[in-house]
């Protein structure tokens, strides 16, 4: 059992119905083309990938899903080639852009300016994301987008439950103790995960799936 921020106990089955009636709304209020989906190859937004490219291959068949990869000044190999694997996996329309997140969403509403709504796998542990909404308008400075959240109440392992139940293919790097993943240059293996018997200069960690109260540490391997 799981509690969302209204200390309402909610399970992990309930959560993923609710977040696929989220997601079959967004595909009532928006067409095919006005929808596109935030994805940088985390374990979070693999789960919003496999569940959202379901229903809305299932709607339209004949269009493909665009996807924006906001890429980073020094990414991991592993991520750049899991991004890869997903585009022929789901066969999705990957739009690469290297910047911040608001520039890249300008940038990306200056390609296709008919987009209207962003599906995004923001959680409420995330960093400025415990107030989010469901459906939820971006600021005034920013591109004028709706930001559809519909993981917010989902935890560590309820992720983990949903690609293992799955089998939904993720990126390598959790297998090698990696947790929250950002670029070269501010991610390392998460020190929770450190394997007591590692060979001194080799250290040994864990699945990401092995953390212990996840949600208090998940970030303990960012810099």
């Amino acid at each position: 059992m799981r509690v969302d921020k209204n200390n309402t106990i909610i399970s992990y089955k309930d959560k993923v119905t609710d977040s696929i009636q989220v997601l079959n709304k967004t595909l009532e209020l928006y067409e095919a083309r006005e929808i596109f989906l935030s994805f940088n190859g985390g374990k979070d937004c693999t789960v919003l990938l496999h569940m959202f490219a379901s229903l809305f291959t299932k709607r339209y068949p004949n269009k493909t899903l665009l996807c924006l990869y906001i890429q980073p000044e020094s990414p991991f190999d592993e991520i750049e080639d899991f991004i890869r694997e997903c585009e022929q996996t789901y066969r999705i329309q990957m739009e690469t852009i290297r910047g911040t997140v608001k520039g890249s969403l300008f940038e990306i509403c200056q390609r296709y300016p008919y987009l209207k709504a962003v599906v995004m796998g923001c959680r409420r542990t995330d960093p400025y994301c415990s107030d989010l909404n469901e459906f939820q308008k971006t600021d005034l400075s920013w591109p004028q987008l709706m930001r559809v959240n519909p993981l917010l109440d989902w935890n560590c392992k309820d992720i983990w439950d949903y690609l293992h139940e799955k089998d939904v293919p993720y990126c390598s790097l959790y297998k090698k103790g990696y947790t929250s993943v950002g670029d070269r240059t501010n991610t390392v293996p998460n020190p929770y995960l450190k394997r007591a018997n590692s060979i001194p200069g080799k250290d040994e960690y864990l699945h990401a799936d092995q953390l212990i109260n996840a949600d208090e540490y998940e970030r303990a391997g960012r810099l």
